[in-house]
């Protein structure tokens, strides 16, 4: 099937519970060991019958979200080798595989491919039948499993994926045996596997989570995720959450990843929010606006500058502003600079000028030192 892996197959039994996208996509990339695959419809049964005291690896592909690229590490080892695309299984894991180690990858022969694969690969690290480790990658990646036997999970659908990782972010999935700390990493890695999946039931978790967790940095990841991939559905849920939420910490991580939708409702979402009471928010809205509404809206936050009282809200303005493609940043924050009559916008708009490191920045800078 591939170099130095061999794989065992029942094909009947397979054909028999494989959807048709499953069918015909191709094989992951799992080179330096052995595959075993094994035909389910239940990830805690298939998981249960390869556990024992040994790690054991396993995996399952789902299709993945349109336009979203799955994880893939890049290794780079000077200008005279060739960069190496791909990941180690047990890469980052103390006591096996130092950060720095080469992947024993071969690479892929023929024409590169202009657009990556079409599938997600959730990978899970099992011992004594409970996962300690949770891993999401491309099915276009080239993987090394160092020698290890890896398990292919083959009939599993995106709703029983859904159903399995939604399990871990949970208040009732802690064990005994791991630490708080793994336990949250578990419940990171499997939120940010269903934010790739393709499936529309993701949003609905994604949406309790972002609503009535009770652990706040799972709120702030959910309301991102549904911000940066979710579409319309992140969109509305996001600007309910802004809407809503009591908690003005929250409602700030909330506008942040409003600022992240580019949705048709963005822009008039985020200008609204300028004039909100609370000046964090209005600083977070109007970062935003520039950066969401572009040259058409500069008129606006020029306005809003001279108008606004609150420093840390002219700051992020102007940082804003400073987020426009160069040609249009450069020239306006010269003008802030030499016109504006607020010694926080003047001050702001030279920094900003000076990590351009633009000509027509620096230029002005070193006038502004021969002055």
């Amino acid at each position: 099937m591939f170099a130095g892996v061999r794989s065992t197959v029942a094909t009947s039994a397979v054909a028999a519970v494989l959807p048709l996208w499953a069918m015909q996509a191709p094989a992951p990339q799992i080179q330096n060991g052995r595959v075993e695959t094994r035909a389910t419809t239940s990830i805690d049964q298939a998981l249960a019958g390869i556990a024992g005291p040994d790690p054991v690896w396993a995996f399952w592909r789902v299709p993945i979200l349109d336009g979203e690229r799955g994880p893939c590490s890049q290794w780079y080892y000077g200008d005279r080798e060739p960069m190496i695309r791909g990941d180690i299984l047990d890469s980052g894991m103390s006591g096996n595989i130092a950060s720095n180690t080469r992947p024993q990858i071969t690479p892929p022969t023929g024409p590169v491919p202009l657009e990556g694969g079409t599938g997600l690969l959730v990978l899970v690290r099992v011992v004594d039948g409970r996962v300690e480790r949770m891993r999401t990658l491309g099915d276009d990646c080239p993987i090394d499993a160092n020698g290890r036997t890896v398990y292919s999970l083959t009939g599993v659908t995106p709703a029983e994926s859904l159903r399995y990782l939604e399990t871990f972010t949970r208040p009732d999935a802690s064990s005994d045996r791991l630490s708080a700390n793994a336990h949250r990493e578990l419940a990171q890695s499997a939120l940010g596997a269903i934010r790739r999946h393709r499936d529309p039931a993701a949003d609905a978790i994604l949406d309790r989570i972002a609503t009535s967790d009770n652990d706040t940095e799972m709120r702030r990841q959910a309301a991102s995720a549904l911000a940066a991939s979710r579409g319309a559905h992140g969109f509305a849920t996001v600007k309910r959450l802004v809407d809503t939420e009591k908690n003005p910490d929250m409602r700030r991580s909330f506008v942040t990843s409003l600022g992240q939708t580019r949705e048709a409702g963005t822009v008039e979402a985020l200008r609204g929010l300028t004039r909100d009471l609370d000046p964090k928010i209005r600083a977070e809205a109007v970062y935003y606006l520039a950066l969401r509404g572009g040259t058409a809206v500069v008129p606006e936050i020029r306005s809003f500058i001279d108008k606004e009282t609150d420093q840390n809200v002219k700051q992020r303005a102007v940082r804003g502003l400073a987020r426009l493609p160069l040609d249009e940043a450069v020239p306006l924050l010269i003008q802030l600079a030499r016109t504006s009559t607020d010694p926080v916008v003047r001050k702001e708009s030279v920094s900003s000028l000076g990590q351009t490191r633009d000509p027509r920045a620096l230029a002005f800078l070193e006038e502004l030192v021969k002055r």
